[in-house]
């Protein structure tokens, strides 16, 4: 009898404790899965670039940076391309996207509309400026803008310093608009394309960025070889990666400090590298003060 009931309360016992097993086993699988879903259902961090900011050829590189992003913030990135500047301000006043590399057109314009910070600026060959360059076809004879009256001059964006402001407004200190002043104007959603254009006989002139065109001339295929410059403009702050300004506090920090810290981590550098930058820095304000000096004087 008392054999018969040992071998009961064994038996129970190991039921017990397989019963135990079991539930802790559930638990745990539970645990594990709910954090699996919790990082694959995280926000992602979405960081948009414009069309016009880099020729198509190199946008790739921002797919690097993009990975590197997801390493160094560990949640998933999103990276998106918009055509035009306006579109870009418009995802980050609606809090869309979380960063956008813009124009220094469209910072300002979006710093004034909705409080858009600049949150770092690359540095290029050394420098954190760069200018609007005025470009005809080689055998052009025209010598300056104010030689181009009368002909088809192309725009990249509405919003872009270098691509549509700084010609408007050396076209008003000629007294004329630049419906007025040429005989035909158009927009060609990037500066690679304007420099397309009048390689192309398409415009006879176009404004583009100066980062650009040099980038392209590295390229023995690019259109830029069959174009030539014949005015440049004063320079320009460096056009900056934004962001939201409800973005917390703690976030942007975090960004901040990755970013900066990219030139010091070889795997970083290599980013920078193939983006053709030296290093991110934090704008001083009073790199944009020739930009809005400049807006200040477009009267159309």
């Amino acid at each position: 009898m008392t054999h018969r009931w040992s071998f009961k309360m064994f038996k129970r016992v190991v039921q017990r404790s397989v019963a135990r097993v079991f539930t802790l086993l559930f638990f745990l699988v539970a645990s594990i899965s709910n954090s699996a879903m919790a990082e694959e259902n995280q926000a992602p961090f979405i960081f948009a670039v414009s069309a016009m900011t880099s020729p198509a050829t190199t946008f790739k590189h921002f797919s690097e940076l993009k990975d590197y992003l997801a390493e160094k913030l560990q949640r998933p990135v999103i990276l998106k391309q918009r055509r035009t500047y306006a579109e870009i301000n418009q995802l980050l006043e609606n809090n869309k996207i979380s960063m956008a590399l813009t124009c220094t057109g469209g910072f300002l314009d979006g710093h004034q509309a909705f409080g858009l910070e600049a949150l770092v600026a690359p540095m290029i060959n050394g420098e954190t400026r760069y200018q609007s360059f005025i470009i005809v076809a080689k055998d052009e004879t025209a010598q300056s803008l104010a030689d181009l009256q009368g002909r088809v001059f192309a725009f990249t964006d509405p919003l872009s310093l270098t691509g549509r402001v700084y010609p408007t407004a050396k076209i008003n200190e000629l007294g004329y608009k630049t419906n007025q002043f040429f005989k035909k104007t158009f927009y060609t959603a990037s500066h690679d394309k304007s420099i397309a254009a009048v390689a192309n006989g398409i415009a006879d002139a176009a404004a583009v960025d100066s980062l650009i065109y040099k980038a392209l001339l590295k390229d023995p295929q690019s259109a830029a070889h069959k174009v030539k410059v014949i005015e440049v403009s004063e320079y320009f702050g460096m056009p900056p990666f934004v962001v939201s300004p409800s973005m917390p506090k703690d976030e942007k920090l975090s960004l901040l400090k990755i970013l900066l810290g990219m030139a010091s981590d070889p795997e970083g550098r290599h980013v920078l590298e193939a983006l053709d930058y030296n290093r991110f820095t934090i704008p001083d304000p009073a790199m944009y003060h020739s930009a809005l000096r400049l807006i200040k004087h477009v009267s159309e």
